[in-house]
């Protein structure tokens, strides 16, 4: 694939966020999450689709009946019991009915009526939850986009939120390799992804946590099989060239409409999660003052020590035939 090629499927997993900043989709709780649910979706229906097409009925036609006897109940009961009221009193008043029970009173419809409005209070009660669940589903079909890991060449960092609501930020080297301040590897699991397929992982680690947070990133599924590569030779050239290639092809927005339908399948229509910039910038912040408090032998001690880490991760990838030391 030409450079050319590579640059344009670069706007499917990268993104501008300004002028110093991009960012990398999250493809696990991104584009994977949202498809498997919307491929269980399609599996509903069509299991839905089959069982009703014996009796000659529309997918979903009995539970759609349900909900629909639960919204009269709840808001239009005498539909309902009326009808029942006339016809039970045509039979109080029949004479034969009249000779066999002649103690037996007509009841008041509104007397009738509280009986049935107590019988049914669950359908009642129902009614009010089907909304939720409506939206619920609705909420999973277009499962909002968490944010990605973001790279700000300004400051020289490495950014991203994690599920508790904070940030991991990783700091840039000045020299060497860019990606010095973070461990990485282009071969991580892809779901479905065979031989070939994989997710670019990032890990990112404090010094006061040393558990990593680890990132799968790019667009899920795959555009090619270089993926990886590509992502991490874009931030490469995003940290150490003023103008890279690759910019004037990504866009403000992730593209999601590719002729691989697997694509938009997963990641058309997602809802963006609201990206809170001043929680952001006051947890960069407090890691820059942390950072920029250490002695330069105390930041290389650092920078070593993650060196030393992906090495034993490029071994790793070594002996299984994988070269994760791309340049």
């Amino acid at each position: 694939m030409s450079k050319r090629n590579t640059h344009k499927t670069l706007k499917y997993s990268i993104r501008q966020c300004g002028e110093d900043e991009i960012e990398i989709r999250n493809s696990f709780f991104d584009g994977y999450s949202r498809g498997f649910i919307r491929l269980l979706f399609i599996g509903i229906f069509s299991m839905s689709w089959y069982q009703n097409a014996k009796y000659n009925a529309p997918p979903f036609s009995i539970e759609m009946e349900a909900i629909k006897e639960d919204f009269i109940w709840a808001f239009n009961p005498d539909k309902e019991i009326y009808p029942l009221y006339e016809k039970s009193k045509k039979i109080h008043n029949d004479p034969e009915y009249q000779r066999m029970f002649p103690n037996d009173k007509l009841r008041s419809y509104e007397e009738y009526r509280k009986s049935y409005i107590e019988k049914f209070k669950v359908e009642r009660i129902r009614a009010y939850l089907h909304p939720i669940w409506m939206l619920f589903l609705l909420f999973l079909f277009f499962l909002p986009r968490p944010r990605g890991i973001r790279v700000n060449r300004k400051k020289r960092i490495i950014y991203a939120p994690i599920l508790n609501g904070t940030y991991r930020v990783a700091f840039v080297p000045k020299e060497g390799e860019p990606l010095g301040g973070v461990v990485y590897s282009c071969y991580g699991p892809h779901p479905w992804g065979g031989e070939y397929l994989h997710s670019f992982v990032i890990g990112i680690r404090e010094e006061n946590n040393m558990q990593q947070s680890r990132h799968y990133l790019g667009v899920y599924p795959s555009v090619t099989s270089k993926q990886s590569v590509d992502i991490l030779h874009a931030i490469r050239a995003y940290l150490t060239e003023d103008n890279p290639a690759f910019l004037k092809h990504i866009k403000r927005r992730f593209s999601v409409w590719h002729y691989i339908a697997t694509v938009p399948f997963c990641n058309a229509f997602a809802i963006p999660v609201p990206f809170k910039r001043a929680k952001a910038d006051a947890a960069i912040e407090k890691a820059l003052e942390a950072w920029n408090k250490k002695t330069n032998n105390q930041k290389q001690k650092w920078f070593k020590e993650i060196a030393e880490e992906q090495q034993l991760i490029n071994e790793e990838h070594k002996a299984e035939g994988l070269d994760n030391q791309v340049k």
